[in-house]
C-alpha cells in the first residue's frame, strides 16, 4: 500500500503529551474565536482555517513550515521527514459519535495537463489504465521532489478529523515505491477507483473526471474502533448570545469576553 495508518504508538512518538497539550491550547483559542449562536440555534461545526492547523503542527512538533500551501508538504523536520497537514470533515450521529461513512475529501494529485494527455478524452475512450498511470506519475514526481530537495527520508500525512463538536488526529506513512503497484479497481464514466493505494477498510483513493484530481477519503469510524485516533480535548462550548443586544454596553461585552475566556481556558489562572 502507498498509504499506511500509523499505529497509536507511532503517532504518539510524534505527538507526545507536550505536543498534544500545545494542540489543546490552540483548540481553546479556536473555540474562543467561534461566532456565538443565537438563542435556540442549532450548533454549527467548529471551523478552523487549514493555515491555522498547519501552524498548530509547526508549534506542536517544533518543525519548519515550507511552501505556504504550494509545496507538496507543509512542514519539515530537519533532514529527517516531511509531512502534509490536512483536515477532513466527518459525519456524526445524534449522539456526536462517528458514523460508519466516508470523510470529506482531500486532494493528493492534480494538474493532469502536465502529463501531456487530455483527461476528458481518456475518460471518453475508457483509457482507465492510462488515467491511473498519469496520476501515479504526478504523485510520484511531486513526492520525489521533496525527498531530493529537502534531503529527507520519510513523508507522512497528518490529518485533523473534524467531527462537528469533536476533533481527532491521525497519521499515515507514505511509501513512494509502492505507487507503481497501484491499479484500477473499478471505473465509471466520471470516476476511477484505485486498488493498492490504501487498505479499503481505512479509506479510498479516487480519480474524478470533473475535478481532474486524485482524492483521498477516510473511513474514520474504523480508525476509531481500531484505536488509531488521538482525540483532541475541547474545553467549553460555543455559547448562545445575541451580541447585538449587548454590543453597545462595554461592561456587558467585557463580562461576556471574560466568560468565554474562563470557559475555554479553565486551566489558566487570571
Amino acid at each position: 500500500m502507498v498509504i499506511t495508518p500509523l499505529k497509536i504508538s507511532e503517532l504518539k512518538s510524534f505527538f507526545n503529551q507536550k505536543a498534544m497539550a500545545t494542540i489543546d491550547y490552540f483548540i481553546s483559542k479556536a473555540m474562543f474565536a467561534q461566532p456565538e449562536l443565537m438563542p435556540g440555534q442549532d450548533p454549527n461545526p467548529i471551523h478552523v482555517p487549514k493555515e491555522h492547523i498547519e501552524q498548530w503542527i509547526v508549534q506542536a512538533l517544533g518543525v519548519a513550515p515550507v511552501g505556504s500551501g504550494s509545496y507538496p508538504v507543509d512542514v519539515i523536520k530537519n533532514n529527517e521527514w516531511g509531512a502534509d497537514v490536512k483536515m477532513l470533515s466527518c459525519k456524526v450521529d445524534a449522539g456526536g459519535n462517528l458514523r460508519n461513512s466516508d470523510s470529506g475529501e482531500t486532494s493528493l494529485a492534480q494538474k493532469f495537463t502536465d502529463t501531456g494527455s487530455d483527461l476528458d478524452t481518456l475518460f471518453k475512450g475508457k483509457k482507465y489504465d492510462i488515467i491511473i498511470d498519469g496520476f501515479k506519475e504526478i504523485l510520484k514526481n511531486k513526492l520525489s521532489k521533496v525527498i531530493k530537495e529537502k534531503k529527507i527520508n520519510d513523508i507522512y500525512y497528518f490529518i485533523i478529523l473534524r467531527a462537528e463538536q469533536k476533533f481527532y488526529l491521525c497519521g499515515m506513512s507514505v511509501d513512494i515505491g509502492e505507487i507503481e503497484n497501484v491499479e484500477v479497481q473499478k471505473s465509471s464514466d466520471q470516476s476511477v477507483w484505485t486498488k493498492y493505494f490504501i487498505n479499503e477498510k481505512y479509506g479510498s483513493v479516487k480519480i474524478y473526471k470533473a475535478k481532474k484530481r486524485m482524492e483521498l477519503r477516510l473511513r474514520p469510524k474504523k480508525w476509531f474502533v481500531e484505536g488509531l485516533l488521538l482525540e483532541i480535548q475541547i474545553h467549553g462550548n460555543v455559547p448562545e448570545k445575541n451580541i447585538i443586544d449587548i454590543i453597545s454596553d462595554e461592561n456587558k461585552i467585557s463580562k461576556h469576553i471574560r466568560f468565554l475566556y474562563k470557559s475555554n481556558f479553565k486551566s489558566i489562572d487570571e
